[in-house]
């Protein structure tokens, strides 16, 4: 017999998957002609299905050897150098693999397959888009094609193929979690919340399901429902780590502060925005702290940051030895604040005084809430716990003062991250018309960032400059924004950093947000950590016009010395805050 024949005898062995047959069919073509390449490679596919992969590289790279150019061996040597986690040289053979046969599923499949493992995902969305028109009808091909888009951040991208591979697949569970998520990150509610409730119907036994089906239900404001779905994803799953993170945050949005704090601690297992700092120390578990030395360390944003500050003074009072690891930017301004704690920056590696034998416990920041503010009526009643530099503030006084008379207010309408949903919580600074109009008032920017373009847009339309200081760096300095806020009348400001900054100086501050969550709220609608604080909270499908209105309204009454039911009132004493401030 031949050994072509035999050959395609041999395929036709190992397509039935008589292994043992096609590799000694192969073996009688090698010991006749070693240099049939087609032989070897049919060898190293028996070894590959065998689960032998170390042998399957051996065999094929042979036929790779002897036959270069074929596309169809190389990529079936990238499948088996992936089989054995060796994604760098899968990926030299998936390259050559295209580069030979452009218009190869197999090939296209495989590229696109390890550049995803090698979380290369701008590289993998291309081949995942030319896996999927090549393959339209494969729905994987369009799931990953998503995954890639949504690992970028590209979530209305990803949206697309998503939907395709779901329509394709109905019952992918996976898929439709992924499109409900990204349909809500994007802020589209209502469209997220009948995919889940679907996927939810359909997998009435997948945590998961369930879990974002909770999620999106906040995302309408619904925490009622919210909480049902996370209990329910609970009971199928009790160690679901997103579904214990965002439970917590409904409880405290719900003011049920005793049952969310503990639930709070998830979020080292859930949030991307949570990093545990690397301590020995064991952490502190509320036992009596007096006498003994407590490391705590910020987390999260600098806003959180800057809110949960506010327990330091709890913590020395209970006679605790406090060093504080503190963001370098509030390192002066904490050293003032908090004279009786050991300020110290926050430093790759550590800094040296964290390794101190003498430190008997260590606390993320955050945490000192379950202990420190167990119930509303444990949050105390301040004028303000940080204290501004005296010489910063006097000078920015005589600045302010530089710019006429009227009231000094100052304004920040966004965060410096909008992308995806996070660009449903901020206005933009041309509806804020009514505000801007009314004479009798300095404006003075506090919206850190690039904003040059809004602010010229903004004064083109409504006649009002807003004053712009360009050696004032509003994201690093915060000691310096600190004693500029000492000065102003009034801080309006988004949900950032801004008003944590100035509600924690005991500012007048009012909050313009649709943060439909509110869990630093705290069920109350208003800001129980910061009393000077005051929302103004826009609801989810509503525009901000009648919102802003309101403000403004309230800012001509502040303006003309009459007070609207709950608005804050100027203090005049400028500087007021640094004799109010609670220290330790």
């Amino acid at each position: 017999m031949k050994p072509a024949s035999i050959l395609a005898e041999a395929r036709k062995a190992l397509e039935q998957g008589r292994l043992k047959r096609a590799e000694q069919l192969c073996r009688r073509v090698t010991r006749a002609e070693p240099r049939q390449a087609e032989a070897w490679h049919l060898i190293g596919l028996a070894s590959g299905q065998r689960g032998q992969y170390e042998k399957a590289v051996e065999w094929i790279r042979e036929a790779v050897r002897l036959r270069p150019d074929d596309a169809v061996a190389r990529t079936n040597l990238a499948v088996a150098l992936r089989a054995l986690g060796r994604v760098d040289e899968a990926l030299e053979q998936a390259e050559a693999a295209t580069a030979l046969a452009p218009r190869s599923l197999h090939a296209v499949m495989y590229r696109a397959l390890v550049l995803s493992d090698l979380a290369r995902w701008a590289e993998a969305t291309h081949w995942c888009d030319e896996w999927a028109a090549l393959d339209p009808d494969n729905a994987a091909a369009h799931r990953m094609l998503g995954d890639c888009y949504a690992r970028q951040g590209l979530r209305q991208r990803a949206v697309g193929p998503y939907a395709r591979s779901l329509a394709l697949e109905p019952d992918a569970i996976d898929v439709a979690n992924n499109l409900g998520a990204c349909l809500a990150a994007e802020g589209y509610r209502a469209e997220a919340l009948a995919v889940l409730c679907h996927a939810a119907e359909r997998h009435p036994e997948n945590a998961a399901a369930w879990a974002n089906l909770g999620v999106a239900a906040k995302n309408l404001g619904d925490l009622d429902t919210e909480l049902r779905c996370l209990d329910r994803a609970l009971a199928l799953d009790p160690e679901h780590a997103n579904a214990r993170w965002n439970r917590s945050l409904c409880l405290l949005g719900k003011g049920r502060l005793a049952e969310g704090w503990p639930e709070y601690e998830w979020r080292w297992k859930a949030s991307e925005h949570c990093e545990a700092r690397p301590f020995p120390q064991p952490r502190w578990d509320g036992s009596d702290p007096a006498g003994k030395t407590i490391l705590v360390w910020l987390e999260q944003g600098l806003g959180d940051r800057i809110l949960f500050a506010g327990m330091l003074p709890d913590l020395v009072r209970a006679g605790a030895r406090c060093i504080v690891e503190c963001d370098l930017r509030l390192v002066e301004l904490f050293a003032r604040s908090f004279p009786r704690a050991e300020i110290v920056p926050d430093t790759a590696p550590p800094h040296p005084r964290t390794k101190q034998p003498d430190i008997d416990w260590q606390i993320p920041i955050g945490s000192l809430a379950r202990w420190f503010r167990p119930s509303l009526q444990s949050f105390p009643d301040h004028r303000g716990y940080l204290i501004p530099d005296p010489a910063r503030a006097a000078d920015w006084k005589g600045r302010l003062a530089g710019l006429g008379d009227g009231l000094k207010v100052g304004i920040c309408w966004r965060s410096g991250i909008t992308q995806g949903m996070r660009s449903m919580f901020y206005s933009e600074l041309h509806q804020w018309g009514p505000i801007l109009r009314l004479p009798g008032i300095q404006f003075v920017n506090l919206q850190y960032g690039p904003c040059a373009r809004e602010l010229e847009e903004a004064e083109r339309l409504f006649g009002t400059p807003v004053e712009v200081w360009k050696d004032m760096d509003l994201m690093n300095d915060q000691d310096g924004l600190a004693a500029l806020m000492a000065n102003l009348d009034l801080v309006i400001s988004a949900g950032t950093a801004v008003d944590s900054l100035a509600g924690a100086l005991g500012r007048p501050t009012w909050v313009l947000t649709r943060d439909v969550s509110d869990w630093w709220g705290l069920g109350t609608g208003r800001c129980p950590w910061s009393p000077s604080v005051r929302i103004f909270h826009c609801e989810a499908s509503s525009p901000w016009e009648p919102v802003i209105a309101r403000m403004a309204e309230e800012m001509r009454l502040l303006r003309d010395g009459r007070f609207g039911e709950g608005a804050a009132a100027v203090d005049e004493s400028v500087g007021s805050t640094v004799l109010g401030s609670v220290t330790p």
